[in-house]
């Protein structure tokens, strides 16, 4: 059961999400995103997984598009409905492979599914509607990333993205929530 911690948290960060300018989200989307470019786990990773962003997060579509110039493998998640499981799975072609969910958000058509071996992955990049400065993160409720995450045994980097308002002082935690390695916001990085 969710406390209401949680739930409150979560409405009032995307409130102020839902709201912010298109300007806004595309300037900070930038900083951030110009930040990961030169992180070296980033660099020298061949094999990147990385979000579908909507409504509002931080913009992944420009880091898609630069991971495939620089001839980097992108990975997004599909999420299975059938016990709230992620499948990484190998993106070649946005305009042919992606369509909305009944949810509004981009998703792979199950056609195009390329299930990738986590072992492959070098790095992951995840959103989220707030971190903590211990890197925690508050998701969406459902635990598709918690689940996912506690298949990986801390052994590939992780770096949670949002922006500088999403970072809480502390989130209250549970068992089996796994923090990022690192935070990336349009301000600053957090190290786990």
């Amino acid at each position: 059961m969710e406390n209401q911690w949680k739930k409150d948290m979560r409405k009032k960060i995307l409130n102020t999400r839902n709201n912010m300018k298109n300007a806004d989200v595309n300037e900070k989307s930038n900083k951030i995103i110009s930040t990961i470019k030169k992180l070296k786990e980033f660099k020298e990773g061949s094999n990147i997984m990385v979000y579908l962003s909507f409504n509002n997060e931080v913009n992944s579509f420009p880091l898609i598009e630069y991971c495939k110039k620089k001839g980097k493998k992108v990975i997004i998640p599909y999420c299975k409905k059938k016990g709230k499981e992620i499948i990484p799975t190998e993106l070649k072609n946005m305009d042919l492979e992606l369509k909305k969910s009944s949810f509004g958000y981009l998703e792979q058509k199950p056609e195009f599914l390329r299930p990738i071996d986590m072992e492959k992955i070098d790095l992951i990049i995840i959103p989220g509607i707030g971190f903590d400065k211990k890197c925690y993160r508050l998701g969406y409720g459902a635990g598709y990333y918690d689940r996912f995450l506690a298949r990986l045994n801390f052994k590939i980097p992780t770096i949670g993205v949002c922006y500088d308002y999403q970072i809480l002082d502390a989130i209250m935690t549970e068992d089996f929530d796994i923090p990022m390695d690192y935070i990336v916001t349009e301000k600053r990085i957090i190290v786990r």
